[in-house]
Order: structure tokens, then sequence, then C-alpha cells
């Protein structure tokens, strides 16, 4: 069980350790981000006449599909990976995939299936890094600080995002990719000298080096009591079986799975993949406020913006309210975007004097998006499964999400060629509102407890829970 405030014999833990290895490890989110990102400034120059490779839309689509059948495989293994050799060295192994990555985009121009084979590079690193990241960092934290650093997850991608939206506008695809190649290069050499997490060691048996991991997460020789509580978890979470059928068998697993599912599907399903990677093609015929490379900035960067906000607070609001917030104004800004679009296309009504609320509805969009579902629900992945099935639960995860993204893309793109950006975007508006009921009935409250204790709440064991409570604040 992880302390809140650990205060003995006049000692308290530092943050700072903690924060350390968060900030370092979601280096390779950042890239990974770069990797997610890397479409919104790409796909204009590919579709362009200049270009070598002369793409057509439906060609530059499967950017977007190779990727996530790199992040569905890389989710597999990574996840296996993750409870053999452990958490550390499977994050390692991104790096080699994001640098061969990088290299190859470098000379993409020269072949079409040289840039796929880059994308589903990109996306095995993804995969990992999607599954592993939280597993790490919420392994290392303490409660009262786990939301925040899990919240580093989201803003590492974001800010990934926006620095290639950024370079890729101003650069060509040869120069971007020679720029973000330092950062697989910089986490290599950096993560080497981090620590395995105490539950991991755990987990294998490895108590005296827990210990010591411990100690140095904490920088307080006085963690004797959080070690107690620690193994007593991880050995009853790992006395449950641990296979991925038990992922559905277990009436808690299975209620973890599910809330999780359906909120990876609410992020995607918002449409954010979408309406980020067209970005520049949206603003095109859309307004004339802006450039469209200056809006699609704009727009990752109150993103960026926003996650920030979402992580300064969300370990004082708690998890579920943001996401409700969330989920209400993607919902109401989606509506408004799809009724523009609709109207323009469909109605006589002159809309085109009011084009600037395409880029109005997109901002609001990007706000409501990340001060919420950008960010909490990367928080959730982290807390609510067991130690037994995690690696499995957060592999079914990122299997989801990459289909979501895969689809999702797929989707707009169809229904944008045929009837409009006002038809997708309608239907991510409906997928909204039925999210929002979904949350409010469904997702628990994490924020200030322990691993252990929101497992014995989303068992139904709830004056277990309570109990734990107050012997964890008893304690510490």
């Amino acid at each position: 069980m992880e302390c809140q405030v650990l205060q003995v014999a006049g000692q308290r833990n530092k943050k700072w350790p903690q924060y350390l290895s968060a900030l370092i490890v979601v280096v390779s989110m950042f890239t990974s981000g770069i990797h997610y990102g890397w479409p919104t400034p790409s796909l204009p120059r590919l579709l362009s006449n200049d270009h070598p490779l002369n793409m057509t839309s439906d060609e530059a689509s499967y950017i977007t599909t190779v990727a996530s059948i790199g992040d569905i495989i890389g989710s597999i293994v990574f996840t296996i990976q993750a409870d053999i050799i452990g958490r550390k060295m499977s994050m390692l192994l991104t790096a080699p995939l994001q640098i061969t990555s990088m290299i190859m985009l470098y000379f993409s121009s020269h072949s079409i299936i040289l840039l796929y084979i880059a994308r589903f590079l990109g996306g095995l690193a993804e995969g990992g890094c999607l599954c592993v990241i939280v597993i790490y960092i919420s392994e290392i934290s303490e409660p009262r600080i786990r939301g925040t650093l899990l919240s580093f997850f989201s803003v590492a991608w974001y800010g990934g995002s926006l620095f290639v939206n950024i370079v890729g506008s101003h650069y060509s695809i040869e120069t971007t990719s020679l720029i973000t190649l330092v950062f697989p290069v910089v986490f290599l050499g950096a993560f080497i000298f981090m620590h395995e997490t105490p539950y991991y060691l755990l987990m294998k048996n490895k108590s005296k080096e827990s210990l010591l991991v411990l100690k140095k997460l904490r920088r307080n020789e006085d963690v004797e009591d959080e070690m107690v509580a620690l193994t007593n978890d991880v050995k009853r979470q790992m006395s449950e079986r641990g296979k991925y059928q038990d992922l559905v068998l277990i009436k808690s697993n299975r209620k973890a799975l599910v809330m999780m599912v359906v909120l990876t599907a609410a992020c995607e399903f918002s449409g954010v993949t979408s309406l980020t990677f067209y970005a520049q093609l949206l603003f095109v015929d859309a307004t004339d406020v802006l450039s469209e490379s200056l809006a699609a900035t704009l727009m990752q960067s109150l993103q960026l913006l926003f996650t920030v906000v979402s992580m300064l607070i969300i370990d004082w609001t708690g998890r579920k309210p943001l996401l409700l917030f969330s989920i209400g104004g993607c919902c109401a800004s989606l509506t408004l975007l799809s009724a523009y679009f609709l109207l323009d296309r469909y109605s006589s009504l002159e809309v085109t004097n009011q084009n600037w609320i395409p880029l109005a509805g997109m901002l609001v969009f990007q706000v409501f998006f990340s001060v919420g579902l950008g960010n909490v629900v990367n928080c959730l992945n982290g807390e609510v499964f067991s130690t037994s099935v995690k690696t499995k639960g957060l592999c079914v995860l990122s299997v989801v999400y990459a289909v979501c993204v895969a689809t999702n893309v797929k989707l707009y793109q169809v229904l944008s060629d045929s009837f409009g950006s006002g038809a997708p975007i309608l239907v991510f508006a409906v997928a909204q509102l039925l999210h929002w009921f979904f949350c409010w009935k469904c997702v628990p409250e994490t924020r200030g407890k322990t691993l252990e204790e929101i497992q014995q709440e989303i068992k139904g064991h709830k004056n277990e829970s309570r109990s734990l409570q107050r012997l964890h604040r008893s304690r510490y």
C-alpha cells in the first residue's frame, strides 16, 4: 500500500525522485506524441503534387492504419515483456524502434513502403509506451501525487504532437526527422540510470532490492511500514488468477475492463484523432481567419496547455468531475461544429460569413477534451487494474485504442468524402452524449486512494475500502 504522507522519526518522504523518474520515462512518450502528431503537418505535403510519392487520400489514410497495426502488436509484445524482463527494460527497448522509425522517415520520399514501415515501427514503440509507462509511474508514486505524475504521460504526448506540428510546418519531412531523432537518443541515455519499480521487484520476490529502490524513490530510510503494506498488497493481488481470460471471468477485473474500454472509446470517438490529423486540411476550406497551419498549431497548443491545467488540478478536483465536465463540453462543441458544416453543405443559409465558427468550435473542443478525457483516462488506466492482470488489461486497452484510432480515422474519411465534414462530427457528438451517461453511472472516484483501496471499491467492498483509508490515515 503506497503512503500519502510518510512521516516517521521526523523524516518525510521527498517527492522529487518520483518526479524525476516520471519526467525521464515520459520522454519516450514525447517521442510517441511526435509519431502520433506526425500526420498533421505531413499529410498536406504528402498529398501535394510536388511531393515525389504523389499519394492519393486513400493511400494517405493507411499511414494511420499501419501505425495502428504496430500499436496492437507492440502492446501485446511489450506487456508480455513487462512481466518477464521488467518495466524498466521494456521501456528501454522502445528507443531503438523509435530511432529506426525516424531514420526511415528521413528516407521515406524514395518509397511509400519505407514510409509505411517507418510508421509501423513507430506504432510498435507507441504500443509499448501506452501500456508500460502508466504501469511504471503508478508503481513508483505515492497516492497524493499519483494523479499529477500520471498526467505527465498526457502532457508529454500532446507536447510531442505540438512540437512536430510546429517543426513539421516549417521544415521538410527529412529535416523534421533529424530534429526529432534527438529525443529517443536522449531517453535511452537517461532512463538507463533509473530504477525498476518496487512493485515489479516484489512480484519477482526481490524484497531487499525493492526496499532499496523504495528508499531511493522516497529519499527516506524509514520506509519499513510502507514496505510491509506494499508487500501485503502485492501478495494479495498476485494470489488472484492473472491470465487473459481472468479479465472477463473475475467480476472485479471485468468491471474495470469494461469501464476502461468504454472510456477509451469515449476518447477516440470524440473525434480527437481525426480532427487532429486532418486539422490543416479541414481549415483550408473552413476558415480564412488564420492560415491552416497556424490554426492547427493554435489548436494543439491549447490541447497541451489545458492538459497541464488538468495535471495541476486532478488531485484536487478528482477524476470523475473532470470527466463529466470534459465529455459534456466535447458534446456541445462537436454539436456546434457539425451544425455549421451540415448547414454549409445542405442548406441555403449563408454561413460562410460566420467562418470563424469552425476555428472557435475546434479550439473550444480541444479545451474541453484536454482538461478531462485527454488526461484522466490515462490516469485511470494505471489505477483500476489489479497487479495480477494489469499488463493484460493495458494490453487489451492498447488494442482497443489502436482499433478505435484506425476505425475513427477511416470513418471520418469515408463519411467526410461522401457527406461532408459535418456527418462524422455529428456521429462523434452523439457518441459523447452516450458516454456522459456511462461515466456518470459507472466510473468510481480514485483520488487519494491507494491501489489496494481502489481494488476493494471495484470489488464492491466499500466498507473494506473505507477501513483501509482510515488505517492509512492513522498510520501516516
